[in-house]
């Protein structure tokens, strides 16, 4: 507190009124490639007793030289995030977080001179307060991780097998791809076959245009060379699955998972290119055959942790393909499209040359392989 006294949680709205906040608004994120978003959380008591959960963007559009996501695409953002909850609300298996409200960042008329007073300028999200925390997974035993894995294994699947309606679909599909988008698709946004192959080749050719022409970042100054030119059922992803999004609870010695949120990285995508990677203290994933792995592990993790890695992977991914069983199908049928679906999302714009001349040179092997001329 500015008396150098600790805050006690008390009285929040009478402090910010008196311009005594405890806490320092400052900092904008100003990363363009990164598509997470720097959030404050607040847990908040109303008078009336009802808990509230507060999330706030840091990144404040009204600062002086502000520099960071564009008011656009915060709005566009922040527009998804509140359609998602609304559709999901009636989901019980999903487990979506219950959104009180939403407003959208508003950008004052005028130069930016001084730090703005109000918080108008950040998106703000209030939800019901779900029980539990998401910081619980390194307290677990072995049998209550497999009880909590088998839990979001079984969200994953509802998630996976739940079909967006073709109104959510025809108006989110395009706008939450990554980049490069197409303008455009050259059919109707549908969950066929069709379609698929429609969405892929759009999504190639956004990528890589002619010779000459921009391609990554712009600010990387790149253009489609020779090699990048040569290189040339619908599912709700959640985009960052994994315990860091779920309040989780302890009913007597067992974890409980209460609710999934932060879907600000959400997209829609065919069936056969959805990805269910789950992050824990690393990310348990599936090869191209759908057979199970981990990643993001330490350097120096010990044979007894990765064995428990393995262990954590197995039990995720017995249920995942037990509740969902043309997940598995589609993973091991589509592991060329895959293949290159994600090497183009993973891609950060830098040596296109060389990163699709890799991918190509993958791409002919594999038609090689299958006697494709």
């Amino acid at each position: 507190m500015p008396d150098g006294s600790v805050y006690d949680s008390k009285e929040l709205l009478a402090l910010l009124r008196d311009g005594a906040s405890p806490f320092a608004w400052d900092g904008t994120c100003s990363s363009a490639r990164s598509r997470r978003t720097l959030l404050q959380g607040l847990h908040i008591k109303q008078s009336n007793g009802q808990d509230i959960m507060a999330r706030l963007a840091r990144n404040d559009v009204n600062m002086p030289e502000f520099d960071g996501f564009p008011i656009e695409w915060q709005a566009s953002e922040a527009q998804f995030e509140a359609a998602v909850y609304e559709l999901l609300r009636p989901e019980a298996e999903i487990l979506a977080s219950r959104l009180l409200y939403h407003r959208f960042p508003a950008q004052h008329p005028g130069t930016k001179l001084e730090t703005p007073q109000d918080l108008a300028g950040r998106r703000l999200f209030l939800f019901e307060t779900a029980e539990g925390e998401n910081n619980v997974w390194w307290d677990l035993s072995s049998e209550q991780k497999a009880h909590l894995l088998t839990q979001a294994a079984h969200i994953r699947a509802s998630l996976f097998t739940f079909t967006p309606p073709s109104d959510f679909t025809s108006t989110w599909l395009r706008e939450r791809l990554f980049e490069q988008k197409p303008e455009l698709f050259p059919i109707p946004v549908a969950p066929i076959h069709e379609f698929c192959l429609a969405l892929f080749t759009s999504k190639i050719e956004a990528t890589i245009k002619n010779i000459g022409d921009m391609i990554g970042w712009e600010d990387d100054n790149e253009t489609v060379g020779s090699v990048a030119f040569a290189a040339k059922l619908l599912a709700l992803e959640h985009g960052d699955f994994g315990i860091h999004n779920m309040s989780i609870t302890m009913n007597r010695t067992k974890p409980r998972i209460t609710s999934l949120y932060d879907w600000e990285t959400g997209c829609i995508v065919p069936a056969i290119l959805s990805d269910p990677l789950m992050a824990v203290d690393v990310d348990l994933i599936s090869d191209e055959n759908a057979a199970l792995l981990f990643s993001r592990v330490a350097d120096d993790a010990s044979e007894e942790a990765k064995a428990e890695y393995m262990a954590c992977a197995k039990q995720y991914f017995k249920v995942l393909f037990e509740e969902a069983p043309d997940y598995e199908h589609v993973i091991q049928m589509g592991k060329d499209l895959r293949h290159i679906w994600f090497a183009l999302r993973d891609w950060r714009g830098e040596d296109p040359e060389g990163y699709l001349r890799a991918l190509g040179a993958w791409a002919e092997d594999r038609l090689k392989e299958l006697a494709v001329e």
